[in-house]
């Protein structure tokens, strides 16, 4: 197999306690690749095949080009004890990127500030799900109904004492 071919390495563990044994660095928020920086002697990743500077291309058959740091991490927790990467070999040279990142990239923080219910903890007026925002598109609420709840109420009321009335019903 030639080196520029991806490689497909599965890593096996039968405790969730054992580490994977290596350390990945990059990722879209670091402006770089995701990489094998370094490996444990006789981890699972080193006896798996990992090696140091190997681009991470998929994890777990997820496309790992667009992910965050984060993102790749929760993707490697999620997969338990079965963990699978296709990797391009000698995609970074780990002594010379070592060098050029001196300083790691700062993390970035989010508040959600959000008023607790009376009935349901918290919620957040500012998240709508799909399907949500699919039946407001579809019923187009940008404009206002003619007959509001009360109006409809009202014609209801005024229908129903014609049939009272009509019939000989008094209330």
């Amino acid at each position: 197999m030639s080196e520029d071919q991806p490689v497909f390495v599965q890593l096996r563990r039968k405790d969730p306690s054992v580490q994977w044994g290596f350390r990945m660095n990059g990722g879209r928020d670091q402006g770089s690749i995701l990489y094998i920086q370094k490996l444990s002697r006789n981890g699972v990743g080193d006896r798996s095949g990992l090696r140091p500077g190997d681009g991470i291309l998929k994890i777990n058959n997820v496309p790992a080009t667009y992910l965050d740091h984060e993102q790749a991490k929760m993707e490697i927790i999620r997969s338990g004890n079965e963990l699978d990467f296709v990797v391009q070999r000698d995609a970074v040279d780990v002594g010379q990127h070592r060098g050029a990142q001196t300083k790691p990239a700062p993390k970035q923080r989010s508040e959600v500030d959000e008023e607790p219910s009376m009935y349901k903890g918290y919620t957040n007026p500012n998240v709508q799900s799909r399907s949500f925002k699919i039946l407001q598109q579809s019923l187009n609420y940008s404009e206002a109904p003619q007959d509001g709840p009360a109006e409809a109420g009202q014609m209801k009321l005024m229908s129903m004492s014609d049939f009272m009335y009509s019939t000989g019903m008094s209330y």
